[in-house]
């Protein structure tokens, strides 16, 4: 065989080899990591009942319904979740991200503020300052509400309407275990599409998992700091910053 051609054939073995391990990698995520990541924290009767705003996306391409157990009363872990938003309490996520990578300039909050638990359908949580770069910038349109139960939302850009069958949804629910426990679910449901389209979903999802799950135990270790160890609720800690 020629030299050229046998050098020819050599370089053809790199993009097989890459394409090899691009090919072993994805099955490798679709077949164990993405069944963790889709519900991670969630017993099967969570991943298949219906939650608040499932009805926002009739038809989604995949849903993830992940959760964690609160040690602490449902009213306080919802005082910490009314308080999401860069501009409000934080996300609860991780900082080096926010703020090193995507230079948010986020602050996550570890008091609850009375200024913050006004949030009400329509509202917008933003997701980037009103001065990013990024400008109308992505947050959730708040579009149901039920105190102390669940909080759903519709991803979009702000000022803009909301539209969930293009945007997707956030399901935050509560769950009452006992008097001093809380599961708190999320539920993402994510807009159909091609089959293509919604395997590069599922991969993007990992980046998305990797902060939801720290917001999740950002809420958990907040909360039963608040409602389990030092036993306060809202309203007494209401009471110790305005003495009213």
């Amino acid at each position: 065989m020629p030299h050229a051609r046998r050098r020819s054939l050599r370089w053809l073995r790199i993009p097989l080899w890459l394409a090899t391990a691009l090919v072993f990698a994805l099955g490798v995520y679709f077949l164990a990591v993405w069944p963790w990541i889709s519900r991670w924290g969630a017993t099967d009767e969570e991943v298949q009942q219906a939650l608040p705003g499932d009805e926002l996306v009739p038809a989604p391409a995949f849903v993830a319904t992940k959760a964690v157990t609160i040690h602490a009363p449902a009213e306080v872990v919802w005082s910490w979740l009314v308080q999401l938003g860069v501009d409000r309490g934080g996300m609860y996520s991780y900082l080096w991200v926010e703020n090193w990578l995507l230079r948010l300039g986020v602050a996550n909050s570890d008091t609850i503020r009375p200024e913050w638990q006004t949030l009400q359908v329509g509202d917008f949580i933003r997701f980037t300052p009103p001065d990013y770069a990024l400008n109308p910038g992505p947050g959730l349109h708040v579009t149901a509400i039920e105190p102390q139960r669940a909080l759903v939302g519709c991803f979009g850009l702000e000022n803009r309407p909301p539209d969930c069958a293009q945007g997707g949804a956030w399901q935050f629910v509560l769950v009452p275990v006992d008097e001093g426990a809380t599961r708190l679910l999320l539920r993402g449901r994510n807009p159909g599409g091609s089959a293509l389209a919604a395997a590069g979903g599922k991969v993007a999802h990992a980046f998305q998992f990797y902060m939801e799950r720290k917001m999740l135990l950002g809420i958990k270790e907040r909360a039963e700091g608040v409602g389990g160890y030092l036993g306060r609720t809202l309203e007494e800690m209401h009471f110790e910053e305005t003495g009213r």
